[in-house]
């Protein structure tokens, strides 16, 4: 098979968090020298300054977008191949399915972005073409537009084509073999699957040279380095990876009651027994098991349960030792303290300490595969007393449970910006944030406060590692109905999710925040995330509960699916008392009609029409903006697609 896409997304203009330092001798510069070097009076330095050198001073610039380069289009385009080679047959009473597969993935990303190097270099002109960031927006809407925008010759001085070019593969070779019936028992022929499977993965992830540290940024006027010369993109290694997995199963189906054999209250009782084991080529190897069974206590009313234990590779990006980085935002809460202690707040959560800096996180060699042991038990009742005309039921309810240990995941940017600000009450520091040396611009932040003066932070290290365990459990619920009528098929469908525990054991460095927090040595509203108790938490809601209705007659189809998504609270928002912002639920719902063509040379093509968002519902707003692990922030759109079955 073959698949080719090509999209194309547009986007606000770039906005960079990283600072750049705005020459003293660039034209617009309003603290720019009494004349330029060519002997010009300067038109735009601001009369009657103090303590502003004849010479001019540079001007620190941050947050700023670039409006007036226009939005921000990023063009993907995505090629799929793949190739499958197999055979089925049969080796005395087995069956036999083995095959040989190859996929392949490749994508370029391209977008227009802002040069770094060339951006300072134009700045840095003494003349009306170098580009003017103390502009502004327009006067009526002076935080939207621009209405003196860079000329067309300026902005391309500063602008490039970013790309990016990633492919993956995958080699993949299998041989099964099944029996339904190796041997019989009273319950029915026992069916028994084995097999052993190979596979070789590889990526690369090719970074332009602009990102990857060919070419980097060097700020002329401080000297400070960026592994990134593109405005608001973080510096990112290429990285090319692979590894070898040798695999193998056998799985057992047992079937201990049969109907036939007339026994009160065990209608039919089913056993699977499995197990599989793997080998990884960069970290080791796994074996874990599976126990499953059906007990029918009558025909229409089942038990069952399954118990297994799972695990999780590390993917390539996590086990490799390089270190890739990402622009954040997060509060400064040692400066929160400051200005709380200096009276500029009126308590810690009014705080607006925002800041901007790079993350680096680095890959672990020593990551362990996540492992968990999961089992759930549950019922399914089909009511046999309804009549067929009446159509068909079915209920049904899970109970589940997830333990998990060794979760790939990090000490987390916030969790190590609050011990930077207990570990500097107590006069130390936490070493993986890093800051730059107190300016004369930091040093007034922190009189009188009894606080050591601290420059901003500029980085923060962090790393993957194997967290410690937690244990997630919930209740399943659904309802499935459909009848036929004279006028068509209708088909109804429930789902809802419950979720009755998610919790996690606390890090003992991340329990030794919540431990300062409780003594008083941090601010009670200093926000960290009871690990706890997670429900409700972010991106974990109590309830999430889905529902379709389908109407199919002669090739017509109209279908109606609604979502609803619980009420969650957002931690990275406090009150006064350190109390979470409540994000309250929302329900979405889309429409489509459809018709497939039943016969003739266009036999199974189906036509359709349909609307997302019917109600053109928004995500509710938190702190961040929206929930993404949640919602998507699409509006109401329309669609049209044909398909074809083969």
């Amino acid at each position: 098979g073959y698949y080719l896409a090509d999209t194309q997304r547009i986007q606000p203009p770039t906005i960079n968090l990283n600072a750049i330092v705005i020459p003293a001798s660039n034209y617009w510069n309003p603290f720019g020298p009494v004349t330029f070097a060519n002997g010009q009076t300067n038109p735009n330095r601001i009369a009657g300054l103090t303590n502003v050198p004849a010479a001019g001073l540079p001007v620190r610039l941050s947050t700023y977008r670039f409006v007036d380069a226009g939005n921000q289009v990023v063009n993907v385009e995505n090629w799929q191949s793949r190739f499958l080679l197999g055979a089925r047959g049969k080796i005395g009473s087995f069956d036999y399915d083995t095959g040989i597969l190859y996929s392949e993935a490749q994508a370029r990303d391209s977008s227009n972005a802002i040069d770094m190097t060339a951006l300072q270099r134009n700045l840095a002109l003494s003349t009306p073409d170098a580009y003017n960031p103390f502009s502004g927006g327009c006067s009526a809407t002076p935080s939207v537009g621009d209405c003196s925008p860079a000329s067309a010759a300026t902005i391309d001085a500063i602008s490039f084509n970013l790309v990016r070019k990633s492919k993956t593969t995958l080699l993949l070779g299998d041989f099964k073999l099944s029996n339904s019936s190796l041997f019989d028992l009273p319950g029915g022929g026992v069916g028994i699957a084995f097999g052993v499977e190979g596979r070789r993965e590889t990526q690369q992830d090719i970074r332009d040279p602009n990102l990857n540290g060919q070419i980097t940024f060097t700020d002329m006027v401080t000297g400070e380095t960026n592994l990134s010369n593109v405005a608001a993109v973080s510096p990112t290694p290429s990285v090319f990876g692979s590894r070898t997995v040798l695999s193998a199963f056998a799985e057992l189906a047992v079937p201990l009651v049969s109907p036939e054999m007339n026994i009160p209250l065990v209608h039919r009782l089913d056993l699977q027994i499995a197990g599989r084991a793997e080998e990884y080529s960069d970290f080791g190897s796994v074996a874990k098991p599976k126990v499953a069974a059906a007990w029918d206590i009558v025909d229409g009313l089942r038990l069952r349960g399954s118990w297994s234990q799972g695990f999780r590779a590390p993917n390539l990006e996590q086990t490799k030792t390089v270190a890739y980085s990402r622009l954040n935002s997060n509060t400064d809460y040692y400066r929160c303290e400051a200005d709380l202690r200096a009276a500029r707040i009126a308590n810690f959560s009014g705080c607006s300490r925002g800041i901007s800096y790079s993350i680096f996180i680095s890959g672990n060699p020593d990551l362990k595969p996540e492992e968990s042991t999961n089992w759930t038990v549950g019922t399914v009742i089909e009511p046999k007393f309804i009549p067929s005309r009446l159509g068909r039921l079915t209920l049904t309810a899970d109970f589940w449970s997830i333990q998990q240990t060794g979760i790939v995941g990090q000490f987390g940017a916030q969790n190590a910006l609050v011990l930077d600000y207990l570990l500097r009450l107590r006069g130390s520091s936490n070493p993986n944030v890093i800051r730059s040396a107190p300016t004369a611009d930091d040093t007034p932040v922190f009189a009188g406060t009894g606080l050591a003066a601290v420059g901003a932070v500029t980085r923060i290290n962090d790393q993957f590692v194997n967290l410690l365990p937690q244990t997630v459990q919930g209740v399943d619920l659904a309802l499935l109905y459909n009848v036929r009528t004279d006028i068509g098929r209708f088909d109804v469908a429930f789902n809802a999710a419950r979720l009755t525990k998610f919790s996690r054991e606390t890090p003992p460095a991340v329990q030794a925040l919540f431990d300062a927090r409780a003594a008083g040595q941090i601010n009670a509203a200093t926000p960290l995330t009871d690990a706890s108790d997670l429900i409700e938490e972010r991106g974990r809601p109590k309830w999430r509960v889905t529902g379709s209705l389908t109407w199919s007659h002669k090739g017509f189809q109209i279908g109606a699916f609604g979502n609803y998504i619980g009420t969650v609270y957002d931690t990275n928002f406090l009150d006064a008392n350190g109390n979470p912002y409540k994000v309250e639920g929302k329900a979405f719902f889309n429409l489509y009609g459809q018709y497939r063509i039943r016969k003739g040379p266009l036999e199974d093509t189906r036509f359709r029409i349909g609307a997302r968002n019917v109600f053109d519902t928004q995500p509710p707003i938190t702190a961040d903006g929206y929930l993404g692990s949640l919602y998507v922030p699409y509006g109401r759109y329309l669609y049209a697609s044909i398909g074809k079955t083969f």
